[in-house]
């Protein structure tokens, strides 16, 4: 068991919590020895701190507590060390919370962790709150509006600046009943929707409890989690089941982003759960060493930051080294931000927007922060400019899930609810939900086997595959209907878009089996051309597997080179014939022919040699077999294993369906 009473242990047969609970956090911020964790007892009524900290007189790691509110609802509190040397757990804390309570002592003033402190907030991005100036009954009243006109001087010029300063005395009492009050109205105020993100909980502490093994806590960032759940233990990749849960030290069903949670995890050893690690959803988050982000400097900062630079990276409860890679430039200077690469030593998972602070290597400066943009696979480079867009346009996205989903569609798009929902780290049911709304909202076009595309996209792919089909039956006019795996590549459209978009151009298209053309086209052949084209495949026919050469074939067909020529342009065109090796035609029906016999042998004995199909092809030489044989390899008919050659899965189809078959 934990040696502080703010770890709470979820009893998987006691009844489910019954009073609300509202999934905000508040946490602690200031200078040491301020009087933080004196006021988080004054206002909870709980202890946050351990006995061995209160021996020492100073917080060194991260504690909890909770208030309760006249309607029974609970507001977690979590108490974060002051000291410089624990800025890792101070972050590590911060994690999850949605109010930040700075304390600072009137017989101090603002102070160095004072000013770190609020600097992270900003950087983590928590804006809302509540300034206390405490230890008021330690001072005379001058010194007193002194203090308080330094604070406010302070915060106004940082991005606490909207922060009500209330003065107290955490020791006497004075002035406390009135700073739960303005805490409990900014409860009421910060009151989280439903997240839907995937779920997500950043590892703040775990042990072991007799009969209970592995407890995981910390404060779902994203997403909620019910007993009986798989999750992932990440970056580690090992999967776990949620044995019970609970919030605020009460047994519950489900856990929701902002809830101070306890998860009895069955699955893993509690030594394999590390502050630093995640769980979260099956899937749902990918680790990696390269980490886009937005990096903003600090104005305060010592130094500029340098490409290549090793820095700490500390994001949720996570601590790892980092290099960041500048993608343009050799500097950032305090007070500048760009999009950079943090390349961490080893894999970590994080989520798309979480908030991030580095500091130097030897942890005594805190440098900057942001938000992470995105975990990659691979490094982003400098050149790679269209990456550096969609990392631009992902960064726009961060805030709205709608805008996710629209993000990923424009950049891996079509996808299926699936896809979607992990590439955009949403709830599988939530992403689910919010597809069907944008597509009856016409934002959205769900495509032949439940892929999504953006409406504007199937519009540019309806224009595409018009603009496509002229400009291909200008280019080969006597060709009355193009092969529909041809227009789709020269339009650059997907196979599901294309069948959209033929679907709704209408009459406008005439669909013949695997081609398609433009209800206005058609093929007017000279009567000339048309009885050479007879000539040719008559030829081609009585020489089937050994078909003579195009100027053989000249002279056995006796026409004018002119002539020849066109009638060998229509055949290709409307592949009639098919190009096997440099001036050598078959028909397509001898192809045809072909294959179905070479599959023959393949049937009986599950696999051809060259003397094999020799024999089933007419007793052919080398001159017109190889060249044929590796034909069918070319077009995925057929696979070479040695000297001998099986029969492809696509090779069945075109046994059936002809060497055009997909």
């Amino acid at each position: 068991m934990p040696d502080s009473p703010a770890d709470p242990t979820p009893r998987p047969d006691g009844p489910p919590a019954t009073h609300p609970t509202t999934p905000v956090t508040v946490g602690t911020a200031g200078h040491i020895d301020h009087g933080k964790t004196l006021l988080v007892e004054q206002l909870t009524g709980m202890r946050a701190d351990r006995p061995y900290e209160r021996e020492r007189g100073m917080t060194i790691d991260i504690g909890y507590a909770e208030m309760r509110t006249d309607a029974g609802r609970r507001v977690g509190f979590v108490d974060l060390p002051g000291h410089e040397r624990f800025i890792r757990n101070m972050v590590a804390g911060a994690t999850g919370i949605d109010l930040a309570l700075l304390v600072v002592a009137a017989d101090d003033g603002v102070m160095p962790q004072t000013r770190e402190h609020v600097e992270i907030l900003d950087l983590l991005g928590v804006r809302k709150g509540l300034a206390v100036l405490n230890k008021v009954d330690l001072v005379d009243e001058e010194m007193r509006e002194l203090a308080l006109e330094e604070l406010t001087e302070y915060l106004a010029e940082t991005g606490l600046r909207d922060f009500a300063i209330l003065p107290c005395s955490a020791v006497t009492g004075d002035g406390v009943p009135e700073v739960r009050q303005a805490l409990l109205a900014l409860v009421e105020e910060a009151a989280r929707a439903e997240n839907p993100g995937a779920f997500f909980l950043a590892v703040q502490r775990s042990f072991a409890a007799t009969g209970f093994g592995c407890i995981a806590t910390g404060v779902p960032a994203a997403g909620q989690v019910r007993t009986g759940d798989e999750i992932e233990l990440s970056p580690a990749g090992k999967k776990a089941r949620v044995r019970a849960i609970e919030i605020y030290h009460e047994s519950a069903d489900v856990a929701r982003a902002g809830h101070r949670t306890a998860l009895n995890v069955a699955g893993v050893h509690h030594d394999d759960v590390k502050r630093g690690m995640v769980l979260t959803a099956p899937g749902a988050y990918t680790p990696g060493r390269h980490v886009a982000v937005r990096l903003k400097v600090l104005d305060s900062a010592k130094r500029a930051v340098k490409h290549a630079a090793p820095v700490r990276l500390l994001t949720g409860t996570l601590e790892e080294m980092a290099a960041v890679y500048l993608l343009a430039g050799e500097t950032l200077k305090p007070g500048e931000d760009a999009i950079v690469e943090l390349r961490t030593r080893a894999p970590l998972t994080a989520r798309d927007g979480a908030p991030f602070i580095i500091r130097t290597s030897n942890a005594l400066e805190t440098l900057g922060g942001g938000r992470i943009i995105a975990v990659l696979e691979l490094p982003i480079g400098r050149r790679n400019k269209t990456l550096h867009e969609q990392l631009e346009a992902r960064e726009q996205s961060l805030d709205s899930a709608r805008d996710r989903l629209l993000t990923v569609l424009s950049q891996h798009g079509p996808a299926g609810t699936a896809d979607l929902a992990r590439l955009a780290q949403l709830d599988r049911t939530a992403a689910a939900g919010l597809l069907e709304r944008m597509r009856k909202e016409g934002e959205l076009v769900e495509l032949p086997g439940g892929a999504f595309v953006e409406a504007a996209r199937v519009v540019a792919a309806v224009d595409k595959v018009r603009r496509t089909l002229k400009r291909m039956h200008k280019e080969q006019p006597l060709l009355a209907a193009l092969p529909l795996a041809d227009v789709r590549d020269r339009a650059e459209v997907t196979e599901q878009l294309i069948a959209v978009a033929l679907e709704r151009l209408g009459d406008v298209v005439v669909i013949e089996a695997r081609s398609v053309r433009l209800a206005t086209h058609s093929v007017e052949l000279d009567p000339d051309v048309r009885a050479a084209t007879t000539t040719v495949l008559a030829c081609l026919e009585q020489a089937r597997f050994a078909p003579p050469d195009t100027k053989k074939l000249a002279d056995a067909s006796e026409l004018d080179p002119a002539l020849l020529n066109k009638a060998l342009t229509v055949l290709r065109d409307t592949r009639a014939v098919r190009i096997v090796a440099p001036n050598v035609l078959y028909r397509k029906t001898d192809l045809d022919e072909g294959l179905r016999l070479l599959h023959a042998v393949f049937e009986k004995r599950g696999s051809f040699e060259p003397v094999d199909a020799k024999a089933v092809l007419g007793g052919i030489s080398r001159k017109w077999l190889i060249p044929l044989l590796e034909f069918y390899d070319r077009i995925g008919a057929t696979r070479r294993d040695g000297n001998a050659r099986i029969m492809t899965r696509r090779g069945e189809a075109m046994v059936k369906g002809g060497i055009d078959a997909e």
